[in-house]
């Protein structure tokens, strides 16, 4: 029983680690639907219309839309995206099972502070 309780956080570790395999979601992405995932590929299309910027990254053995607000990647760059996985995102036309991409955090620049009775007087 412990030995199977250490192997299924081993296998949970890995996959936070080392991000899930692009085709495990396109095999059943019903159970991914909604969920956070975090994968690793190579980007071989960009999609660039008014309303929405996405790329198609690829493992090897399978393929994802990636939905960001950020700048898109050249094609061929090894990309790791991180997001919540939707099953059926409209792009024009197309239907793609999609990651929409966390926003990276970026830092706050520190505010100038009000001191009481430090104004003009």
């Amino acid at each position: 029983m412990v030995l199977l309780a250490v192997l299924v956080l081993t296998v949970v570790s890995c996959e936070r680690l080392m991000g899930t395999k692009i085709a495990k979601i396109a095999a059943d992405p019903g159970s991914y639907q909604g969920r956070d995932v975090t994968v690793t590929g190579t980007v071989k299309e960009r999609i660039d219309v008014p309303s929405v910027k996405c790329y198609i990254l690829s493992d090897g053995n399978g393929s994802i839309g990636v939905v960001t607000k950020g700048n898109l990647p050249v094609l061929g760059a090894k990309v790791r995206a991180k997001g919540r996985v939707e099953q059926s995102f409209a792009i024009g036309a197309r239907k793609l099972l999609v990651i929409i991409e966390t926003p990276k955090l970026r830092p706050t620049p520190p505010r100038n502070p009000v001191v009481p009775g430090g104004g003009p007087g």
